[in-house]
């Protein structure tokens, strides 16, 4: 169901991937045509997440929160991968419906403590990479910080262990991306990868084995 969720909405994920990253766009939210590859790449990327969004929350209350994610994350590995940025203009509103639909998540189920912890983890997440972007500019962008902030959210509504060993396997999975394109020459020691696709998959794949 997950998949199939994120599967109807990838043709507008589609149209907005191509416009929300330029900062002079203020009707950003109409998007653009796409091309049909473009389509055709986005719906694979859409399925993916949404169905492992859909796996890690299960029959459960937070199910619409980890869909609403898979939504917000489709472009977001997109824009990423092409032009190395996390638009504010989808990562903000993916954090206020983490909180927001976890907080009715923890009303229906009785859960406050699944809540808070959801809320402190992302805190914690959020200033540790915060540190690190301040302490190393070109390791790191402040919209990875943002994105891992929005991801330790989940991850904490599951459990702390799947906040230390989701964010860990973000960072294996962007090392091995950095390895395979090193080897095969597509990128040097000095260029850019991007992180946010790795720590996106990194979260759901822990996310989806608790």
């Amino acid at each position: 169901m997950g998949g199939a969720v994120t599967l109807a909405a990838s043709p507008y994920l589609a149209r907005i991937s191509r416009t929300v990253a330029d900062r002079d766009d203020s009707s950003w939210w109409v998007g653009a045509t796409p091309t049909r590859r473009r389509l055709a790449i986005t719906a694979v990327i859409a399925v993916v997440l949404g169905a492992g969004a859909g796996y890690a929350a299960g029959w459960s209350a937070a199910l619409p929160a980890f869909l609403a994610f898979a939504v917000f994350a489709t472009p977001l590995v997109l824009v990423d991968a092409e032009i190395h940025r996390l638009p504010d203009r989808l990562v903000l509103p993916a954090a206020v419906c983490a909180l927001g639909l976890l907080a009715v998540a923890a009303a229906v189920r009785g859960d406050w403590p699944a809540l808070g912890r959801a809320a402190a983890g992302g805190a914690i997440v959020f200033a540790v990479f915060f540190l690190v972007a301040l302490a190393s500019p070109a390791s790191m962008g402040y919209g990875d910080v943002k994105l891992a902030g929005v991801i330790a959210i989940y991850l904490g509504w599951l459990g702390w262990a799947h906040v230390f060993y989701g964010i860990f396997a973000g960072f294996v999975l962007g090392a091995v991306v950095a390895m395979v394109m090193l080897t095969s020459r597509r990128a040097s020691m000095k260029s850019a990868i991007a992180l946010g696709p790795a720590l996106i998959a990194g979260a759901l794949l822990v996310a989806a084995v608790h």
